[in-house]
């Protein structure tokens, strides 16, 4: 890295340019082949055929497709065009002027006042930019498939309270952002490692106390046959039933789930009433008729919770921490590097010597730390991949393999998940391995036993 190029503003500009085109770019060849391979599959797949009917997996295929095509072309003029266009023409430092504009008291000019104004007025910019698709997608796609649908009154209720969430999150954040970096200076960024290992550290704590209010509310097991099986099998790895949690979920398109979670006495594993059959009430006909038959037989939940039970016994929780730290690590030693260098401001239309803390926050992560934020996505894609392998074979030790791969077709026919995915794009986009994939894995480890 030469120190003209480093230190040329044009330069940079044209190289953020770059990294943004040939990352959506990228993004748009992977979604590409993905569309392939859909329509390549008019039918169902034999091995799904016992669990989805060729008229539901024929709106499964149609929706894929259509979302599909909706992403390339919204990527195309909201990403690529809009993207290019706002930097080349200084877009972000014109928002800043705005802010200027917009003082009207002596107190609004110090910085965190005028990030937070920053901030909402990028935000109104993105939703006003994001608004025809998000309409287009509501209205025309979400409705080729048919899922439970909360009521309007919910629906208002939700939004007026996430935007309301979002805007204080985002003001807390700015905030503590901004004077960290003013009064810690050069230590700033040891102080945002700090705040986020403590932040890390709180959401372990707060998460299990908080999953029923979010999630729903939590319920006994009224099936004794099934509260013994489970029994058994905690009793069997030594984790106790008492943490093994059913929650009865409030929104029903939640799908159906299971999560283990948590460690040393925080650890639990959590079960959605969804993932039960109907729900598990004794009489089917207190559902919809959408939701009747859905759910897993008990020997399936078993089978689910003992892939749980490998995440725990193979501590895939801490080594996932341990991941997500050394990736925090890696990024604000970047930043370091990135933060102070002016000329990464001018690139993007700032005057020389005018670098907002907030801007710079939102260019570097948002443009020039893009390359390394896409080669992490992908390692860290492939290991929760690779551990949801060994949680396949901690089950299959188990003797619960036949009924994980029941489970497993079940839940996709259920979820409304479409079956088939390009391996390429698995390996850039998805936390889990393909069905086909899993369904093969199980099949290999049955095969070495017989």
């Amino acid at each position: 890295m030469t120190g003209s190029f480093w230190n040329d503003p044009a330069i940079i500009l044209y190289i953020l340019i770059v990294i943004l085109v040939a990352d959506s770019l990228w993004s748009l060849y992977l979604l590409l082949r993905e569309i392939l391979i859909v329509y390549d599959v008019p039918k169902v797949p034999e091995v799904l055929g016992p669990y989805l009917s060729q008229e539901l997996f024929n709106r499964m295929r149609t929706y894929k497709l259509h979302k599909s095509w909706f992403i390339i072309v919204n990527t195309l003029f909201v990403v690529i065009i809009c993207g290019c266009l706002e930097l080349y023409f200084g877009f972000y430092a014109f928002v800043w002027w705005v802010v200027g504009k917009c003082v009207i008291w002596d107190w609004m000019k110090h910085e965190v006042c005028l990030s937070i104004i920053y901030v909402i007025l990028l935000s109104i910019y993105i939703s006003i930019k994001s608004l025809p698709g998000q309409i287009y997608e509501r209205w025309c796609i979400t409705s080729l498939v048919k899922r439970p649908k909360q009521r309007w009154l919910r629906r208002i209720l939700c939004e007026i309270l996430d935007t309301i969430a979002s805007l204080l999150l985002m003001a807390l954040v700015v905030t503590v952002v901004v004077l960290m970096v003013q009064y810690l200076g050069q230590f700033a960024f040891l102080g945002l490692y700090v705040a986020a290992v403590m932040l890390t550290v709180l959401v372990i704590l707060l998460v299990p106390c908080i999953i029923d209010p979010f999630i729903g509310k939590r319920v006994r097991l009224d099936n004794l046959a099934l509260q013994a099986d489970l029994e058994n099998l905690t009793d069997r790895v030594g984790f106790p039933i008492r943490q093994v949690y059913i929650i009865r979920v409030r929104d029903p398109s939640a799908g159906s789930n299971a999560f283990f979670y948590g460690s040393c006495c925080m650890k639990r594993i959590v079960i959605f009433d969804t993932l039960l059959l109907n729900r598990g009430r004794n009489s089917p006909g207190q559902l919809p008729v959408e939701d009747q038959g859905k759910g897993l037989t008990n020997a399936q939940v078993v089978a689910v919770v003992a892939h749980e039970l490998g995440h725990w016994k193979n501590g895939h929780f801490y080594k996932a921490i341990v991941m997500f730290q050394v990736h925090l690590v890696l990024t604000l030693l970047l930043f370091i590097i990135c933060f102070p260098h002016g000329p990464i401001y001018q690139a993007v239309g700032f005057e020389a010597g005018l670098q907002p803390i907030i801007a710079g926050f939102i260019i570097i992560f948002g443009f020039v730390l893009t390359p390394y934020f896409t080669l992490s996505n992908v390692i860290m894609l492939t290991m929760t991949r690779q551990f949801e392998y060994q949680a396949d074979k901690f089950a299959f030790k188990l003797g619960h393999a036949a009924y994980l791969r029941q489970a497993l077709l079940k839940l996709y026919a259920d979820n409304l998940s479409f079956p088939i995915s390009d391996g390429c794009y698995s390996s850039w986009h998805h936390t889990h391995p393909t069905m086909l994939h899993r369904l093969g894995r199980l099949e290999q480890l049955e095969a070495t036993r017989s």
